[in-house]
């Protein structure tokens, strides 16, 4: 007696994103493209992959993103729009289903260091709520975790307006999540002193390393007579601190 199992042919339930409206591409001939049709589902995370010059960047970024910009720059006054760059519509047959489009390309975000995509697509100010409502320990408001703001204490005196005047002491705090010592920036660029002298030489005998600077030149002379430094003696006869002295002088008269 043989028994046959029975296979479930039912399709699964969709997923509750896939319930959302799409991005319909059809005909797209932007740049290098060559009427390309495409539908891309909201709510989804979608990958364009491909070699080099195959359009990627032509479909996401010169087709659905700048059709979103220039919709989006037409709902602006006229006076507004004539300080605005003028978009030409991309060349595409049906383009559809498009929503606000946050452009985050290739390029270089600015100069400073601290621009990063949290901070240009306003990510950051979202995040830093929920960490400050819902992060355990609590360490303070939402600048608390804001790499980018100091920390900020003062104190004074202050006037109340109210019946006979009197000064009333106040203080001010302000908690940061910035660095003190680098700043937000996430690294520090210091001076490598031990790189500038050679330890186990007098300034006499050439300790100073820095171009320009050889023992016996008229800038080491400079040192040695000054009478601040024994020029005969070794870096182990001489404190740390009048070396270092010495190397950051040294360092900024060359530069």
């Amino acid at each position: 007696m043989s028994t046959a199992k029975k296979r479930d042919t039912r399709s699964p339930a969709p997923h509750d994103a896939d319930s959302h409206d799409l991005i319909r591409v059809h005909g797209a001939r932007v740049n290098n493209l060559k009427d390309v049709s495409v539908e891309i589902p909201k709510r989804r995370l979608t990958v364009f992959t491909g070699v080099s010059g195959s359009g990627k960047s032509s479909l996401v970024f010169d087709t659905i993103a700048a059709e979103s910009q220039r919709l989006i720059n037409e709902t602006y006054s006229a006076f507004v729009q004539g300080f605005m760059p003028t978009l030409a519509r991309p060349e595409v047959d049906v383009l559809d289903g498009l929503t606000t489009a946050i452009i985050v390309d290739q390029q270089r975000l600015g100069a400073d260091p601290r621009s990063t995509v949290g901070t240009v697509t306003d990510a950051n100010a979202m995040l830093r709520i929920l960490f400050s409502r819902l992060g355990t320990p609590h360490i303070g408001p939402p600048s608390a975790y804001a790499f980018n703001v100091p920390s900020v204490r003062a104190s004074g005196a202050i006037t109340v307006e109210r019946g006979a005047r009197k000064a009333v002491k106040a203080t001010f705090t302000r908690t940061g999540g910035m660095c003190p010592r680098c700043e937000g920036r996430g690294a520090v660029s210091d001076i490598d002193l031990t790189q500038l002298y050679d330890d186990s030489k007098s300034i006499a005998e050439g300790a100073f390393t820095i171009p320009g600077y050889t023992g016996g030149g008229w800038n080491s002379r400079l040192y040695g007579e000054s009478g601040f430094f024994d020029p005969k003696n070794h870096r182990n006869a001489m404190t740390c601190a009048n070396m270092q002295t010495a190397a950051s002088v040294a360092t900024l008269m060359a530069t």
